[in-house]
């Protein structure tokens, strides 16, 4: 008996082919934020805690966005605070609150030694003291007791080390539509699907990990950019590769269910092949010399137990078997002589009396001797009267008729009870040589893992080779600079919905010698958005050892991705739009170092316009200022153009005007935009007429005022000998003066009066509403 539950099922039928099924607890002990997680289905078992310095909630969101659990064990108290406990009631996974007793650090740390065996934790990098042993304590307990069982296949309890990986918060993930897109929340459209071509299970579930927690360290980096090279130059050995590939299946999954005892024969049978199909992937990559290339091979003692044990299935199991153990119909024919010969009895009876007849002939000399068999008395031999003096001692007479006599022999009642036991005994044999085998094979339990995390990285390598080849990425150049210098780089989901070539490359280069600050305005549908995505999603393919799509591109290491594209408010947790923008503003700038990527598009839209250009105005100069980072900073407050910084870059998305036509070719160069032209993108979206002429009016009569206001500005500096925009706050001064000037005479009597002229029809208006409106528009004046 066990007890289903999201987190600890190991069914196929429960399971995501393609993604992990964790199992996570969480708990907060000594000021920190402690989780551990499992997938029971493959053994995988870490847990880790928040720094003390780090916001605990922002942390434990953006490991919860990255991990996905299917069900969460949770500290009861925690559901009660407003941060933690609202992101677990928010996530889709199933939870269970747990007493706060239940997080014992020591208790926690003696079921864990207990159950691996060892004296002490510190061979896994964990101290007996560590607060996040009794998250994970706590985990392995619920999980053998839902199970009913050990969980002998976990075997190590790893630390997920957040210095190993380029950190991603939780905003970012969404944004960069990684795994999941913002559309409908599938796989569809997003980076997961352009990259994962893996043919095995193992392989896609390695994939989405490596693409959730790019590798930080340039060593690593190179390691995986060398195996994914073999096989970039290496196309035959690469097509062969997966074909290979092909023939392996969920070895992890089955190894899972093998030591929990509950594989079945077709389990073993489908572990047997995956084992074979294993061996010659690494006997073909040995012989193409891909050892040196970066890609990780069995050892030879490992290759010779996997070898044994997948000779010992293939010997043992039948290719298709019975699941079940009270059916038989599991083990070969030849395997045990026993199983042969009740094999042959219970499928030749005839035969097998037949020739015990024939042994009574030869040794009575009663040739007319018959076997029959009646419901009454069984098996008997058969003698006529004139050969009852030729009946031999040691038969046994049964009944008497008329035309002769009924005997039995000790043998035929043996062999009697042979014929009608040999089913019976067949299926009891199969099930204790299946057991049998099952143990056997679980003893090389470590060795399969490991073969089955090999074939999930090669598959891992195939894959993006073959993403590189069929998408024409290039290998990045990874230096440890702060620098980002990309030729012609290409958005790698957005090139795949459009026809072949039409996507504009653009180029793009910062460093920290030259402008590490790239400020990017232009008009609405001109690409900025594409731009700033595309050039965060090459910095982390580079990073998970990915080709990148571009002609080249020289990647500087970064610690963290920060990503800030958009925003929707949150109704459960009570926030507007306007204050999650400011929340990952807020969390980037109090985050964010030197050696960050930051990606920013539109801050402060969400607010007044002159609070708007405020909060941009202020984010910019303290990235440029305090943080130092490589930033891309979108933004239609072109007031932002006047600051002035040797960090800072103008850019633009161009524009082509042409006969009043207005055309995007999507091209990044430097300068600052003339423009948003929102009112070309509102014809374009189908706004009516009216509302776009009215529009024009208006702008028109903005600009005018501008072009006021600057020459009276201009003529004030001139007076007073002050520099035009010495500095960047006193060109922020200026700009307010200039909106709240443009504000008070925006919307005079003048301008009303023209813009509701020109909403007028004259053939659709009566006299009486002329008179009217006649009227109306002459008291306006007057005022």
């Amino acid at each position: 008996v066990e007890v289903i539950t999201p987190g600890t099922a190991i069914e196929d039928d429960f399971l995501e082919h393609g993604a992990n099924n964790y199992l996570m607890s969480v708990c907060v002990l000594e000021g920190r934020c402690c989780i551990a997680y499992m997938d029971v289905s493959t053994g995988e078992f870490r847990a880790h805690a928040s720094d003390e310095k780090e916001n605990a909630s922002e942390w434990f969101r953006s490991e919860l966005f990255r991990i996905a659990p299917r069900e969460i064990l949770v500290q009861q108290s925690l559901l009660e605070q407003p941060s933690i406990g609202q992101a677990v009631r928010e996530c889709a996974a199933v939870v269970q609150a747990h007493p706060d007793w239940m997080f014992d650090i020591a208790h926690a740390a003696d079921v864990l030694q207990r159950h691996f065996g060892v004296a002490s934790l510190r061979g896994f990098g964990f101290d007996r003291n560590d607060p996040e042993i009794a998250a994970a304590g706590v985990l392995l307990e619920y999980a053998e007791d839902m199970l009913r069982q050990p969980c002998i296949h976990i075997r190590s309890l790893l630390r997920h080390d957040d210095g190993a990986y380029v950190s991603l918060d939780e905003a970012t993930r969404k944004n960069l539509e990684l795994v999941r897109n913002l559309t409908d929340a599938t796989r569809r459209d997003t980076l997961l699907a352009v990259l994962d071509l893996t043919r095995t299970a193992g392989g896609a579930r390695l994939m989405r990990r490596w693409m959730l927690q790019p590798l930080r360290k340039k060593a690593a980096i190179e390691s995986r950019l060398e195996g994914v090279s073999f096989f970039y130059h290496h196309q035959l050995e690469m097509a062969e590769t997966r074909k290979l590939l092909g023939s392996v299946l969920d070895m992890e999954r089955l190894l899972s269910r093998l030591a929990m005892n509950k594989a079945h024969a077709k389990d073993l049978k489908a572990l047997g092949n995956s084992l074979e199909a294993s061996l010659s992937l690494f006997a073909y990559l040995k012989d193409c010399n891909a050892a040196g290339s970066g890609i990780r091979m069995l050892s030879d003692d490992l290759r010779e137990e996997i070898a044994s044990v997948a000779a010992l299935l293939a010997r043992a199991i039948l290719d298709e078997p019975s699941i079940l153990l009270n059916e038989g119909n599991m083990i070969r024919n030849g395997y045990n002589p026993e199983l042969d010969r009740l094999r042959a009895l219970h499928q030749d009876t005839q035969g097998v009396l037949e020739r015990y007849l024939e042994e009574e002939k030869n040794n009575t000399g009663i040739q007319n001797l018959r076997i029959r068999y009646n419901r009454v008395i069984g098996y008997y031999l058969e003698v006529t009267r004139g050969k009852l003096d030729q009946v031999p001692e040691h038969f046994i007479r049964r009944q008497s008729l008329v035309g002769g006599e009924r005997y039995t022999t000790e043998k035929l009642a043996e062999l009697e009870h042979q014929i009608e036991s040999a089913q019976d005994r067949i299926i009891e044999l199969e099930r204790k040589l299946f057991l049998a085998i099952r143990e056997e094979v679980q003893r090389s339990l470590a060795s399969m893992t490991e073969c089955a995390a090999l074939v999930a990285e090669i598959d891992c390598l195939a894959s993006l080779a073959q993403a590189a080849t069929a998408n024409g990425y290039v290998r990045p150049s990874i230096v440890e600079e702060p620098i980002l210098d990309i030729q012609n780089g290409r958005h790698p989901v957005v090139e795949q919905c459009m026809p072949y070539g039409a996507f504009v490359p653009n180029t793009l280069s910062l460093g920290a010698d030259a402008a590490w600050f790239a400020l990017i305005t232009g008009p609405n549908m001109a690409g900025k958005s594409t731009v700033l995505r595309q050039t965060a999603l090459i910095v982390l393919m580079a990073h998970m050892g990915s080709y990148v799509p571009a002609e080249s591109a020289t990647i500087g290491l970064v610690d963290k991705i920060f990503c800030r594209v958009g925003a929707q408010d949150n109704l459960a947790r009570g926030e507007s739009t306007f204050l999650v923008e400011m929340h990952e503003t807020a969390f980037i700038l109090n985050t964010a170092s030197s050696r960050s990527l930051v990606i920013m598009d539109e801050v402060g839209r969400g607010t007044g316009t002159l609070d708007g250009v405020a909060i941009a105005w202020a984010v910019t100069e303290y990235l440029l200022e305090n943080i130092r980072c490589r930033t891309l900073f979108a933004t239609h407050y072109h007031e932002l153009t006047g600051i002035e910084h040797p960090g800072l870059r103008n850019m633009r998305m161009a524009v082509i005007e042409r006969e009043g036509m207005i055309s995007f070719p999507k091209r990044l160069e430097s300068g600052i935009s003339s423009g948003s032209y929102g009112i070309h993108v509102a014809r374009l979206a189908g706004l009516p007429q009216e509302v776009i002429a009215q529009a024009a009016a208006l702008e028109h009569r903005l600009r005018s005022l501008e072009r006021g206001l600057a020459v009276i500005h201009s003529a004030a500096n001139e007076a007073s000998n002050e520099p035009s925009r010495s500095d960047s706050r006193h060109a922020m001064a200026k700009n307010e003066e200039k909106h709240t000037e443009r504000s008070l005479s925006l919307f005079s009597q003048e301008d009303l009066v023209i813009a509701r002229l020109k909403g007028i029809d004259p053939l659709k208006t009566t006299p009486l509403e002329a008179i009217q409106i006649l009227s109306e528009l002459a008291a306006m004046l007057k005022q």
